[in-house]
């Protein structure tokens, strides 16, 4: 009886305790961290805050960046779950709410960046185009043809936005110009570069 009690006494204390204080602690990152244990971390389990801040021509690469015409290009959003499909410009983006943070990309194995990343949340886009809340993944597709989506689990609470710019500067070619997905806590293969349209299903 008693450890029935007991039991009962415990699971209201930890029902009433933040979820703050039960979430995992995360690992928090120095300039002393090698680069080699980094790289093999989830960007949800660290916090990099005390990372220095990568001058931008030390910042990582991938890819060949694509021919764009700024004068023509358009993000466009559309999708089964898209109530009103639009198309905006690059003035359009740099006319709309800005946020700016500093966040770690990691590419598996490979390399780190920690920069300051600039742009349009990409809730502010979603809503925008009135999609329907019971939308189930978002696919983003860039202008070199690559295209991968993220789960409405996945993105639940993190960070998403398109970045106009990086470290202060407007984004270069090589970064994405003239948008790229920043994904906060996501790994680095989802930071679609060069983007060019979002569907939502």
């Amino acid at each position: 009886m008693r450890k029935t009690a007991l039991i009962f006494i415990l699971s209201i204390f930890l029902v009433s305790l933040p979820a703050a204080l039960l979430a995992k602690e995360r690992i928090k990152l120095t300039p002393d961290t090698p680069a080699s244990d980094i790289v093999r971390m989830q960007p949800d389990q660290v916090d990099p805050s005390l990372l220095p801040v990568e001058p931008i021509e030390k910042i990582n690469t991938t890819g060949v960046p694509p021919e764009i015409d700024i004068n023509t290009w358009r993000l466009e959003v559309s999708g089964e779950k898209v109530r009103k499909p639009i198309s905006l410009s690059y003035k359009d983006l740099e006319a709309m709410n800005m946020v700016k943070k500093k966040v770690l990309l990691i590419c598996p194995s490979i390399f780190y960046d920690y920069a300051e990343w600039e742009g349009v949340l990409v809730s502010d886009i979603l809503k925008q185009a009135r999609v329907k809340k019971n939308y189930n993944r978002i696919y983003f597709k860039a202008a070199d043809g690559f295209r991968t989506g993220l789960d409405k689990e996945e993105i639940r609470g993190n960070l998403l936005f398109l970045a106009l710019k990086v470290n202060g500067v407007v984004l270069p070619k090589e970064h994405g110009y003239p948008v790229r997905l920043v994904a906060e806590d996501i790994l680095g293969g989802a930071w679609v570069k060069w983007i060019t349209s979002i569907e939502v299903n």
